[in-house]
């Protein structure tokens, strides 16, 4: 802003003296003029009076040279002819005719001329002014006085440089007053400028000086209350962010922001996990991130149309659903990616359950309607084979008891209805009560089992949850090991777990069927499985068991070998 000022100011001055200099020069130039005129006049009147006193011609040039010579005028006299008689400073002799120049006819026609011209004899300008002699006498002497108009050239030459004297000096004591003024108001308003720019670089902290009570005071104040309410409102959107962003983040959905165009303005944590987003893919298009058929068709769709798009995709393992949502009021939509791969498992899950339980129930219930109505129709009275049918009734009947409570106890687990009950325990006296149950069960088939523990070793837990889980464990052992086979059991503490261990010399596992034994229902060999008793549901408590009880359960097992399930879990506070 000084500089705009100075540069104003000196384009003023400068018009200003230009102004002046043209008028002043040309008052100058007038004013010379008119004295030369009036001196020309009065040197002819002069000559004219010496001419008409003088008695003879032969002098002439002569006087002429020597008041010429004081004067400092040129003088010049003109016969009737046009012959120069005499003049001042050139030989007569050697000057053309004068009849022709323009002073001279005007004074033959009027008396007196003048005229200003370039001097072919003196080689620059001259003014020049006639009178005739004789008056009324067109054809009489002509009298020419003559001066040069340097003095012109001088006086306005001097004028111009007092004017650029005159420029300069005030130029620059004008330069100085106006840096010092502009300063002066500009500091206030530089001052102001500091603090707008901190205020755009967000330091809503800073207030601009309240210098004065004038306009720059009422900017500054201006500027204050902008800076104070854009603070307040800056707070208010941050607090919203905040709010907004903690919402987004904690959402186990993955959600993403698109314009009208489909790219991707924000998304939340989940989205780049679960879409594997990364740190650059802001302002890309949706349909560039996630290369998939029919993603750019769906997202025009819904940017386009503005109707609600659901879309099915696969990622890798995860089946995700994509819900593209229309913004109301504006362009772009919301994309919402739900990872429905559990819910798909689950509901997998829950079908194979309702199969499974079905097929389970169905097999002892249509032995036992079969025998039922053998006996209604007359089998009771078969003395021989009625007490099998009721054996058999008997033991379908046991099976479905069985299953119904194994139903039931998984049920409680995977529910959470389970109440815990922890204790201190020692482990020895958990697994005799434990093998104590199985004594008479083992004796049938020759099994022996053993146990093996450190002495005094103790652990916190719930004393039902760890027997239940350990009888499953053994109850499979004595199942799936032939007469005459070996069930050890192991329990020791491994740093902060305690682990138990059930080892048998049974059939033991196929490899392939390792992942899947602790699924519900889930049987290596169906048919020898039901012969045996079992429910299928054994092994899927002992693991909901061992989840209760914070742990896991393992199994390593080798066909025609035996299995080794370890059940481990926290010894908890000592």
């Amino acid at each position: 802003m000084v500089r705009r000022l100075f540069l104003a100011y000196l384009a003023l001055l400068v018009l200003a003296l230009a102004v002046f200099g043209v008028l002043a020069a040309r008052a100058t130039r007038t004013r010379v003029q008119d004295e030369i005129s009036r001196r020309l006049d009065s040197e002819a009147e002069l000559v004219a009076a010496l001419v008409r006193s003088l008695p003879a011609p032969s002098g002439l040039q002569a006087m002429l040279q020597e008041m010429g010579r004081r004067a400092d005028v040129r003088l010049t006299v003109i016969a009737p002819d046009g012959t120069v008689k005499a003049d001042s400073h050139a030989d007569p002799s050697l000057m053309e005719n004068h009849n022709g120049r323009p002073e001279v006819r005007s004074a033959r026609s009027e008396g007196r001329g003048t005229n200003i011209r370039y001097s072919e004899t003196v080689r620059y300008d001259m003014m020049y002014l006639a009178l005739l002699l004789e008056a009324g006498r067109k054809d009489g002497t002509v009298i020419r006085a003559a001066l040069p108009l340097t003095r012109i050239e001088e006086e306005v030459d001097a004028l111009y440089r007092g004017i650029a004297i005159a420029f300069v000096a005030v130029g620059v004591a004008g330069g100085v007053v106006t840096i010092l003024l502009a300063r002066w108001i500009t500091g206030p308003l530089r001052a102001i400028r500091t603090v707008a720019q901190a205020i755009a670089e967000g330091d809503f902290k800073r207030r601009a000086p309240l210098t004065a009570a004038d306009e720059i005071g009422s900017v500054s104040a201006a500027i204050n209350r902008m800076a104070e309410e854009l603070e307040r409102r800056l707070e208010r959107l941050q607090a919203e962010g905040a709010k907004l962003e903690a919402a987004l983040s904690s959402l186990q959905d993955g959600v993403i922001a698109l314009d009208g165009g489909g790219r991707i303005l924000h998304y939340n944590a989940a989205a780049a996990s679960l879409l594997s987003l990364g740190p650059g893919s802001e302002g890309l298009l949706i349909w560039e991130v996630i290369r998939l058929p029919g993603m750019e068709a769906r997202a025009n769709e819904a940017l386009k149309k503005g109707a609600p798009v659901r879309h099915s995709i696969e990622l890798g393992i995860h089946a995700i659903v994509l819900s593209f949502s229309p913004l109301r009021g504006s362009e772009g939509c919301v994309l919402v990616a739900r990872d429905v791969t559990e819910e798909r498992r689950y509901e997998n899950l829950r079908k194979d359950f309702v199969a499974n339980v079905s097929h389970e129930l169905r097999t002892p219930l249509s032995v036992i309607r079969g025998y039922v109505e053998t006996l209604k129709d007359g089998g009771w009275r078969d003395e021989a084979n009625a007490p099998k049918f009721l054996e058999s009734i008997e033991k379908n009947v046991e099976r479905l008891s069985l299953l119904v409570g194994d139903l039931l106890e998984l049920s409680r687990l995977e529910s959470g209805g389970q109440i815990t009950h922890p204790r201190r325990l020692d482990l020895r006296d958990v697994m005799e009560k434990v093998v104590e149950d199985f004594r008479v069960l083992a004796a049938k088939k020759r099994q022996s089992i053993a146990l093996e523990t450190p002495p005094s070793t103790s652990c916190v837990a719930d004393p039902d949850l760890v027997e239940r889980a350990l009888g499953n464990l053994v109850d499979n052992a004595l199942k799936y090991t032939p007469e005459g086979g070996a069930i050890t059991l192991r329990a020791a503490a491994e740093g902060e777990n305690v682990v138990f261990t059930v080892t048998d010399t049974g059939i033991g596992i196929p490899e392939g069927d390792l992942p899947r034994i602790f699924e519900r229902f889930y049987r290596v060999d169906k048919s020898r499985s039901r012969d045996l008793g079992g429910t299928g549901l054994g092994l899927a408590i002992v693991k909901h068991v061992a989840q209760l009880l914070g742990g896991t359960v393992t199994v390593q097992s080798q066909v025609g070998k035996g299995s080794v399930f370890r059940l481990r879990f926290p010894k908890g506070p000592s």
